[in-house]
C-alpha cells in the first residue's frame, strides 16, 4: 500500500463534485467468511451490487452536503494501509455512477441514462434468450397474489412448519425402501408408455406451479419482494417460474438458502403425500396420478434441482452456504486472471478479491460446471431431434456456438484489444502455434493405447455340452450320471413314433420304385432313366429320416465324466431339438462368450491383437486368450442372464422378458478359448475381458465415436 501514489492527475475534474446514493437504494449488511460486506439492492432496477467495508466508507460519507474533496480529507486524516487513493474513490464514482446507483449535483445527460436504460434492458433480454433451451417469458407481477398466500400461510412459518414438513416426508421416507420394487419394477415401461407420457406433460407443470409457489412464499414470509413470473420453455416444454433474486438481500445465508431449497423442500413434501395416496388406492387411473407426481417431485428435484453444477436451485444453496456469491462468474474471472499470467505472460494481473479458501472453490467449480452444462445442453439438442431433426441439429449448433465458439471470440478480441496484452503479441502468437500445434499432434498424429473392456460369462466347449440332436421322447438312459464315458458312447435314447412311421413309409416307397424299375426295363430304357432319378431322391429321404432315427441316440462328444441334472425325470420328457440334457466335465480349458455392443464391435472384430481375461474370483492374475470365433450377426439374446442387468451385469435387458436375456439394444457375440492349465471352474459365472487393439491417435477415435453415436441415435 505504501508504493501506491495516493493523488491523482484526474483527482481536479471530481473534486467539487457532491454525490449521494439515490433514493431507491437499499443497504443490507452480510457478512462472509467472517468480513463484512455491504449489499446495494436498486428496487427500481432489480439488481444487486455487492461492495466491501472500503468502499463502504466512502459511499457512507457521499450525502449529497460533501463535496469529494471533503471526503477525501475526511478519509486522509490518517495515512495507513486502509487510506483509499484517489484513484480508488474516482474508480468507485465511476463504478456507482454506472451502476445508476449515485447521482450528483450536476446536470444529468439524458441521452446517456436513456442509453444506460436501453443498454440494461437489451442485456436482460439476452439473458432470457441467449439460451434456446431455457427461453423465459415473463407474464405478470404476482407479489399481491403471494402476499395474501403468505399472510395465510403464515403460522407455518417456523418451528411449527418444520415439526410437519418432517412428519409428512421422514415416514415416507422410511416406508419407500420396503416398496421399492413396486414403484420401480417396469420403471421405463410405466414412465414412457404414450398414455402416461400425455398424463406427464399435464402434471409436470402442475407440480412446478407449486415448486415456484414454494420459492415465492418463502422469499414473501422473510420480507423480500417477488415481481415477476413467468414461463420457461425448457426444450421448448413450458414450466414455469419466479424470480426471487430480492432474496440475494436478505442478510442471514441460512434465509437465502432457505429461498432457494424452498422449491425442493415443497416439492418432497408433495412427493410424499403422493406416495401415501398409492399405498391406499387401488390400481387405476387416481393410483397412476400418485404414482406419476412422486416420481416427478422426488426425481427431478433431486436430480436437476439440487445439482449445484447447474443455475438452479442447488447453485444457489451452494454459494450461500459455502459464502462466496456470485461463484460462477468469479470462478469464471479466476480462470482468466490464471491463463493471462501462466499462458499469455501477463505480470501481475489484477487479481479476483478473494480468499485462499475462496480460489480453491473456484478451481474445482469452473470447469465442472461449464462441462457438465455442455454435456446438458448436447443431451437436451439430441432428445429433441429424435423427433424433430432439424431443431435438434439447430440446438446442437447454437449450443457450440455459444459454448465454445462465442467464448474464443470474446477471448481474441480481449487479447486484440486490451491493453494488458499490448505487449504481449510475441508470446500471443507462440502460445496460439503451439496450442494449435500440440493439439494436432496428440489428436491426429500421435497414437496412443487403445483397448476395449466388457464382460463375459464363463462356458463349456461345444462337445462338454449334450444337446438333443433330434426331437422325442426320452425312452431310457444309457450311461450312469457321475460315470465316465468315452467318445461316440450312448448317453441317451429316445423315440420319435411319427418318426418311425415315416422311416416306414419312405422305406415302402423306395421298394415300390425298385419294383416300377424291374418292371420298366421290358419296356422303354428311357422311363428306367426318369425312374432311377426318382428313385436316388427317395433313397436320400430315406437316408435322412434314418439319420434322424440313429440321432435320437444321444452320444458324447468327448470323453469326461457325465453330469445330468435329475435324470430320474428325464423318461417320457419330450426334448426338441438342440434342449441341453447335460454336461462332461473334462480336463478341456472352458470358452469365455463375451458380448459387445456395436460400439465396440468394429475394434474388436478388425484390430484386436490380444485378448486378456480375469476371472472375478482371482482379479491379481489375468490369463490370456485367443478370439476364437464371432457370431457375424446383431442379436437381441444373451448366452447367460449372468451378463443382463436382472444377474447383475452390464447390459441392460427387457423387463418384459421374465428369464433375463432378451436385450433393449443389438449386441454382439464372441468366443475366446482359454489356455489349457485353466480347468474348469466357476462355470457360469462372469469374467472381465479386456481387447488390446492397434494404438491409435485419440482423435481418429473420437471422430469415429461421434460419428457412430450419431448414426445409433438417428437410426441412419
Amino acid at each position: 500500500m505504501a508504493t501506491r501514489a495516493l493523488l491523482s492527475g484526474n483527482w481536479y475534474r471530481v473534486k467539487d463534485l457532491r454525490p449521494r446514493l439515490r433514493g431507491h437504494v437499499q443497504i443490507h449488511r452480510h457478512e462472509y467468511r467472517g468480513e463484512a460486506w455491504y449489499v446495494f439492492e436498486d428496487r427500481v432496477g432489480g439488481r444487486h451490487h455487492r461492495f466491501n467495508f472500503a468502499s463502504y466508507r466512502i459511499v457512507h460519507l457521499m450525502d449529497g452536503r460533501r463535496d469529494l474533496q471533503a471526503i477525501w480529507d475526511l478519509l486522509s486524516t490518517r495515512i495507513d494501509d486502509d487510506t483509499p487513493t484517489q484513484d480508488d474513490i474516482i474508480r468507485l464514482l465511476g463504478q456507482l455512477h454506472t451502476a445508476d446507483l449515485v447521482h450528483g449535483d450536476v446536470s444529468p445527460d439524458v441521452a446517456e441514462l436513456f442509453e444506460r436504460r436501453r443498454k440494461h434492458v437489451r442485456r436482460k433480454w439476452m439473458a432470457r434468450v441467449a439460451n434456446p433451451v431455457s427461453l423465459r417469458i415473463p407474464l405478470f407481477d404476482p407479489d399481491a397474489v403471494l402476499t395474501r398466500l403468505a399472510n395465510w400461510m403464515r403460522p407455518l412459518d417456523g418451528r411449527l412448519g418444520l415439526m410437519l414438513w418432517l412428519a409428512v416426508v421422514l415416514p415416507a421416507l422410511i416406508l419407500v425402501p420396503s416398496h421399492w420394487s413396486g414403484l420401480t419394477g417396469n420403471f421405463n415401461d410405466q414412465l414412457l408408455a404414450t398414455d402416461n407420457l400425455l398424463l406427464l406433460a399435464v402434471l409436470f407443470p402442475l407440480v412446478k406451479v407449486l415448486h415456484e409457489t414454494g420459492h415465492g412464499l418463502a422469499c414473501k414470509l422473510r420480507g423480500g419482494e417477488v415481481h415477476e413470473t413467468g414461463v420457461m420453455l425448457l426444450a421448448f416444454y413450458p414450466v414455469p417460474y419466479v424470480d426471487v433474486s430480492n432474496s440475494a438481500a436478505f442478510p442471514g445465508k441460512w434465509h437465502r438458502a432457505l429461498v432457494a431449497a424452498a422449491g425442493m423442500l415443497t416439492e418432497l413434501f408433495i412427493a410424499a403425500v403422493a406416495f401415501y395416496f398409492w399405498l391406499l388406492l387401488e390400481p387405476g387411473l387416481a393410483r397412476s396420478i400418485a404414482w406419476n407426481v412422486a416420481v416427478l417431485a422426488s426425481v427431478t428435484t433431486v436430480v436437476f434441482n439440487a445439482n449445484p453444477l447447474l443455475r438452479f436451485d442447488g447453485y444457489y444453496i451452494l454459494s450461500d452456504l459455502i459464502e462466496i456469491p456470485n461463484l460462477a462468474s468469479r470462478a469464471g474471472k479466476h480462470w482468466q486472471r490464471l491463463a493471462e499470467r501462466w499462458i499469455f505472460g501477463v505480470k501481475n494481473p489484477e487479481p479476483v478479491p478473494a480468499t485462499t479458501g475462496e480460489r480453491r472453490w473456484f478451481v474445482g467449480f469452473q470447469p465442472l460446471s461449464y462441462g457438465y452444462r455442455l454435456y446438458v445442453a448436447f443431451v437436451i439438442a439430441a432428445f429433441v431431434a429424435q423427433q424433430f431433426f432439424l431443431v435438434g441439429v439447430l440446438l446442437g449448433l447454437w449450443t457450440i456456438v455459444q459454448g465454445v465458439v462465442w467464448p474464443m471470440l470474446k477471448g481474441l478480441r480481449a487479447l486484440a484489444t486490451q491493453p494488458q496484452f499490448a505487449d504481449r503479441g510475441p508470446r500471443i502468437r507462440a502460445v496460439f502455434a503451439a496450442g494449435a500445434a500440440t493439439l494436432g499432434l496428440g489428436l491426429f498424429a500421435v497414437p496412443v493405447p487403445f483397448h476395449t473392456q466388457g464382460e463375459g460369462v464363463l462356458w463349456l466347449p461345444d462337445q462338454a455340452i449334450l444337446r438333443a440332436q433330434s426331437a422325442g421322447f426320452v425312452r431310457r438312459l444309457l450311461a450312469e450320471p457321475g460315470t465316465v464315458v468315452q467318445p461316440d458312447e450312448p448317453v441317451l435314447e429316445s423315440v420319435e413314433p411319427s418318426l418311425a412311421a415315416r422311416v416306414s413309409v419312405q422305406a415302402a416307397r423306395v421298394e415300390e420304385m425298385h419294383a416300377q424299375i424291374d418292371a420298366a426295363w421290358l419296356v422303354s430304357q428311357a422311363r428306367v432313366q426318369q425312374l432311377q432319378q426318382e428313385l436316388a431322391r427317395e433313397q436320400a429321404a430315406l437316408e435322412r429320416l434314418q439319420e434322424e432315427v440313429r440321432r435320437l441316440t444321444l452320444l458324447a462328444g468327448t470323453h469326461g465324466t457325465l453330469l445330468i441334472d435329475r435324470p430320474a425325470d428325464l423318461p417320457g420328457r419330450f426334448l426338441r431339438q438342440g434342449d441341453v440334457v447335460g454336461y462332461l466335465r473334462t480336463k478341456d480349458a472352458p470358452l469365455v462368450r463375451v458380448i459387445v455392443t456395436q460400439a465396440q464391435v468394429d475394434p474388436v472384430r478388425l484390430t484386436t491383437r490380444a485378448v486378456e481375461v480375469r476371472l472375478p474370483q482371482d482379479t491379481g492374475h489375468s490369463w490370456r486368450a485367443e478370439l476364437k470365433r464371432g457370431v457375424p450377426a446383431a442379436t437381441r439374446q444373451l448366452p447367460s442372464a449372468a451378463l443382463g442387468a436382472l444377474g447383475g451385469g452390464p447390459v441392460v435387458t427387457d423387463p418384459r422378458d421374465d428369464k433375463g436375456l432378451a436385450t433393449l439394444e443389438s449386441v454382439f457375440e464372441f468366443e475366446l478359448e482359454l489356455p489349457d492349465e485353466l480347468v474348469q471352474r466357476f462355470l457360469g459365472s462372469r469374467v472381465h475381458v479386456r481387447f488390446e487393439h492397434e494404438a491409435e491417435p485419440v482423435g481418429l477415435r473420437g471422430w469415429r465415436a461421434l460419428r457412430r453415436s450419431f448414426l445409433t441415435l438417428f437410426h441412419v
